[in-house]
């Protein structure tokens, strides 16, 4: 293949990327576009903005802002994996992170049979859900609410 034609089919899976995937495809884990190309990273941030307005933030509020039992600050999500040195357990504990994520975006939340979370895997693209979550994530970080044993360790 040629430099030319492989250019083209990049830009070509960027932006089918870019434009969310077909419902109902395979969800990939990790988190695709944490660490997309930046021209890309800034488009599904834009996409991951707009979707969490419009499906999310009547329940999380404003830029995931919302801490409740039924609706928690998603900002604190992958709070921990960030204090974390060492890069392959940092990288294990987002990979645990983005599972969670995805199952209960998938799911929903459901306990003590009431609906806290209505499952969303037929209404959100694997895209659009990954585009929330890096919306998510570029949000400032919260104050801890209390310390951990990372803390702790760190002198914190």
């Amino acid at each position: 293949m040629s430099a030319r034609h492989g250019r083209t089919l990049v830009s070509l899976l960027l932006a089918v990327g870019a434009l969310g995937l077909a419902h109902g495809q395979e969800w990939s884990a990790p988190n695709p576009y944490r660490t997309a190309p930046e021209a890309q990273r800034a488009a599904m941030l834009t996409q991951g903005q707009t979707a969490y307005a419009q499906h999310c933030a009547r329940c999380h509020g404003a830029a995931a802002r919302q801490p409740s039992a039924e609706a928690p600050d998603l900002r604190r999500l992958n709070s921990f994996c960030l204090k974390l040195q060492d890069g392959r357990l940092a990288q294990r504990c987002q990979q645990d992170v983005d599972a969670y994520y995805s199952q209960s975006v998938q799911e929903g939340k459901v306990r003590a049979g009431v609906i806290h979370m209505p499952a969303w895997r037929d209404t959100l693209a694997p895209a659009t859900a990954w585009a929330i979550q890096l919306f998510v994530e570029a949000q400032p970080k919260p104050q801890p609410r209390i310390s951990t044993s990372v803390d702790a360790a760190q002198g914190h």
